[in-house]
Parts: C-alpha cells; structure tokens; sequence
C-alpha cells in the first residue's frame, strides 16, 4: 500500500506457483512419485496381457476393456485393484510420502481393477512411457523430463537424416540395422549401421524394431535367425509405403506418431492425478504462515493442479501450462526447437508454445499490466505534445495536469510471491515478461522468490542469473524488488477428518 496525491493506493497481491507449492503441501506430484506408481501398476499380477497388443489402437483397447468389464456379472471378482500403500509401494521418497499419510485421507485411494489393466495397456501401448522408464535414475525433474525428450528428438532427427541419405544415395533402403562394432570397420556403406546404446534408445521410440521381437508382430514374421551383429530393422511402419523400402522413409509419418504418443503419455499422467492426486481429502487444515506472506488476489499457476483453490480459498487461477481434469489441457514438452535440424521435421508439437496455442491455454501471463505500461507511454508522449502546443494558458493548464495526474499514476503497485517455481530457462519468455515491469521506472513492483533450503536459493538465483543477466538481478536487488525467503511455513491445524479405523 502507498500514498499519493490522489489518495491511498492499494497494492495487489499475485502468487505465482510451480510443482514445489504441491510437494510443500505433501502431494505427490514429483516426476519420482509418478513414474514410480506407473512401475507399480505395470508391475501389478493381473493375469496377463495379449501377446501383441499392437492389434488395436489404444482406444480400441479401452473400449473392449470397457465392454469386458461391463459384460462380468461380478466386475468385483477381479481380485487387483490396487490401494495407495500398494501403489506407493516401489517409491523411492518414502518420508515424503509418509508425510502424505499422515495429513491425507489415504484409505480412500483405491484404483479399481478395470482402472488398473486399462493403464497398464496404456503403459505398454506407449512409447514415450518405455524410454522415459529406461532413464528413471537420471531424470528427477520435470525439468530433467523435459530436457529427455529434446535429447531423443535430436536423437531421432539423427537417424532420420542418415535413412534419408542413404535413400538418397542409392534410390531404396536395406533397412536392417547392424551395430557399430570394431569388427566392421569396413563398412558397407549400403547398409545401416548405429550404436547398441543408440539402437537400444530408439528402439523404446519404435524408428527401430529389435530382433528378438520379428515374429510377434503382424508387420514381421518369418525373419528367422540374423547374424550376431545384425540387430533389427527400421521399422517399416515409416516408409512411404509400409514394406516397400524402394519408396523411402517418411519422416512426417514417424513424427506425427510421436506427437500422438507424447498427447497419450500427458493422458495417463492426467489420469495419475485424476485418480490419486486429486483424490487425497485433507485431514488437518492448512495454515500459510509467515511475515512476509500476504493472501493472493490472483494466482498464476504453472502446475496441472488446483491445490490453492482445494485446500486454502477459491481464489482466480490462471493455469499457463493448462489443467487435469476431464477436459485435461496439460501442456508436457519443450521450451522451443534448438536444433535447427528439428524445425526440417516441423516438431513444432512437442514444444510448449505449439501446445499452448493449440490448447488454448490461458497464456497471456502479464498482458494487461504490459499494455497499461504501453498505453501510459503512449498518454504521456501525446499529453507533453500539447502542453508544448501554443494553446490558451487555461488549455495549457488543463492538459499539464492531466500529464503530472498521469506520470504519478504510472505505477502498477503489484507484489509478486514465487511459491516452488524452478526459474528455469524453459520458462524463460514468463521471467522476462516479469522482470520487464521496472524496465524504465520503478513501477512499485516487487518478487519475492520463496526456497527450500540454502541448495535451491542458490539454484533460483543462478537461473535468473542466466536469464536476466548479471546487472538487471544486481538492479532488482539492490532495490530491494527482488527478494529472495525461506518457504513460508505451513502449519498443520485442527483435524477436519478422521481417518478410518
């Protein structure tokens, strides 16, 4: 709050949240907690799959799961349905998750048998599920996530590029693939050679298809015994046309199944937090304490969740990566294409700003408050004209204070709390957005950055180091607009629930 001439001013309060407003709350929305529950459930005895799943389309296969289940008489002889101890039974955070049990209603949390196989032939039916489950130890972020998918897409655009060449070279295709190994140094540059660990990779993102698996699907059979170091086959599935290698490789075909994975990999996530997120009853309140803590008017939100609105107070909230939900919009990808090789492909769908756009997210973070800087600007520069214009005095007088009333109403009078936002460069184009509201006069604007712990401060402060640079982090500092604070604490107040026996 400040004073002007023209009265009290009243500042607003706008919080900004990322996955750490979740986890300091104890909801398991870490990238650990999820994959670790997938394990769990792809884990889980249920009798068996078909062999090759391939046969249907993932909705085919959710409508006769459906059916089947509708068909039982007793859909509750199914005998694997999984709890929450069970399905948290694999994770590696079990403090944190104990931390869960003891402010959550957990005995409620039970996914039903027909929830249960219907994820599992989703976990086995998706692609970017099998690669990401091939890195579980590296990626602990969703930030890490993220980087993994643009690792594989260059890893893709790669291969792609060396087909395409060699179809160029020589009009057709030998599209099985041996590995690069010492032996043969002296290649035969007709064939298609690539690294196990490369092969291995691309083979969880199907370009590749393994020799163990020819016979088991209906594109491969009959292949027999291959020599040792001949590992398998492009699959033919990309070719222009399937089978026919003489025709080329068709990389939109490859891509455009990708992104449909990608869109399928957001769905089972979706259905992680419809499920068991969203499905945790507080059993205690929640109190938000600390000094320097003041109740949002507004909340813009990078998470999927809406844990404010649940558990503290039905404040707006603008989702900037989307929602969970039944009409889901979660945005899951990459900050842009780096590479320039991958703009060739038009990956345009595995970035953020394509499935913002796409979605039709609410991604308009500080418009409003940029266009009143734009529109001020703009006032000003015309009022100062015609107070130079040579007017009557009383014109004169009138138009000058209209210029002083709009030069002292320039102020935007926000205060901006950062609550578990990593500050990373993938969301680079929302921190210069921000950062951007002091540019040329200070606007009364402040960010206070809350941390975790000494660790994270010093994270947060090297991101928007890289970001911003070293003299506007220095400015914002020394002016005492940007502050960095502990978490504020949550305190655990009266039990509103009682757990069951």
């Amino acid at each position: 709050m400040r004073f002007s001439a023209f009265g009290v001013i009243r500042t607003m309060n706008i919080l900004i949240v990322g996955n750490g407003f979740d986890l300091s709350h104890y909801l398991p929305t870490k990238y650990d907690h999820f994959m670790d529950v997938m394990r769990a459930i792809e884990d889980k005895n249920t009798g068996g799959k078909v062999p090759d799943l391939t046969i249907h389309t993932v909705q085919e296969w959710m409508d006769i799961l459906d059916e089947m289940f509708f068909k039982r008489n007793d859909p509750n002889s199914f005998k694997f349905e999984m709890n929450f101890d069970e399905l948290f039974l694999k994770t590696r955070d079990s403090n944190f998750i104990g931390q869960t049990k003891k402010y959550y209603l957990t005995d409620n949390i039970v996914l039903s048998a027909q929830d249960v196989i219907k994820i599992q032939y989703r976990l086995s039916l998706n692609c970017w599920y099998q690669y990401f489950k091939n890195h579980v130890e590296e990626i602990k972020t969703w930030i890490d996530f993220e980087q993994k998918i643009e690792s594989a897409l260059t890893l893709v655009f790669k291969y792609t590029s060396k087909i395409d060449a060699k179809f160029e070279k020589y009009g057709k295709i030998e599209n099985y693939i041996k590995l690069l190994t010492k032996s043969n140094s002296e290649k035969d540059d007709n064939l298609f050679y690539i690294s196990e660990l490369d092969f291995k990779l691309l083979a969880k993102l199907k370009l590749c298809i393994e020799n163990n698996d020819f016979g088991k699907t209906k594109n491969y059979g009959g292949f027999g015994a291959m020599p040792d170091n001949r590992k398998g086959f492009i699959n033919s599935n990309w070719f222009h046309v399937q089978d026919k290698t003489e025709y080329g490789f068709a990389a939109e075909k490859y891509i455009s199944f990708l992104n449909k994975q990608l869109e399928e990999f957001i769905e089972i996530f979706n259905l992680y937090i419809d499920l068991v997120v969203d499905e945790l009853k507080t059993t205690n309140s929640f109190i938000i304490d600390s000094e320097n803590w003041q109740k949002p008017e507004k909340i813009f939100s990078f998470n999927y969740t809406n844990t404010y609105q649940r558990i503290h107070d039905n404040v707006e909230v603008d989702f900037l990566h989307g929602s969970s939900g039944e009409n889901q919009n979660i945005v899951l990808g990459v900050s842009d294409l780096k590479d320039e090789s991958l703009k060739t492909l038009k990956a345009y769908g595995f970035t953020k700003y394509h499935q913002k756009l796409f979605k039709d997210t609410q991604y308009l973070f500080l418009d409003k408050f940029k266009k009143k800087i734009q529109q001020d600007k703009k006032d000003i520069e015309e009022l100062k004209r015609k107070v130079m214009m040579p007017l009557q005095p009383t014109f004169v007088k009138s138009f000058q204070s209209q210029l002083n009333e709009k030069m002292n109403s320039q102020c935007l009078d926000l205060n901006f709390y950062i609550w578990g936002h990593s500050l990373d460069y993938s969301d680079k184009d929302y921190i210069l957005d921000l950062f951007s509201l002091n540019d040329d006069m200070d606007r009364n604007v402040s960010v206070i950055v809350y941390y975790f712990d000494q660790n994270a401060k010093f994270v947060l402060l090297n991101n928007l180091l890289a970001i911003l640079e070293k003299d506007k982090v220095e400015e914002w500092m020394k002016n005492k607009w940007l502050q960095f604070k502990p978490n504020p604490e949550i305190q655990f107040g009266e039990i509103v629930l009682e757990k069951t026996a």
